[in-house]
């Protein structure tokens, strides 16, 4: 048994090797890239559990208009411009055929 395994680690060190730098690096960048979406996400539920605390406190403990407002508008404003700047052209598209 001992013998099957050391032949399986020896086949997979092969393997690993035989795939090179660029697939370490492929998978590296992977990985890098799921993980900072996995902290992306936790930041996101963090602040969204936070603003809708303050939210329900504001709304279940006044009954002032402006409070109500301040407490619903701002994040709103925030979440407007946030979903603007996602929908606009940000790039410059250069021509190659002349120079208009």
């Amino acid at each position: 048994m001992l013998v099957g395994l050391l032949v399986l680690a020896g086949l997979g060190a092969m393997a690993a090797f035989r795939s090179g730098a660029r697939g370490a690096y492929k998978v590296a960048r992977q990985t890098q890239e799921v993980t900072r979406m996995g902290g992306n996400l936790a930041r996101a539920l963090g602040t969204a559990a936070v603003i809708v605390g303050v939210q329900w406190a504001v709304v279940a403990f006044t009954s002032d208009p402006r409070a109500w407002g301040v407490a619903l508008g701002v994040p709103a404003l925030f979440a407007g411009s946030v979903i603007a700047r996602m929908f606009s052209v940000t790039e410059i598209v250069h021509s190659t055929k002349g120079r208009r």
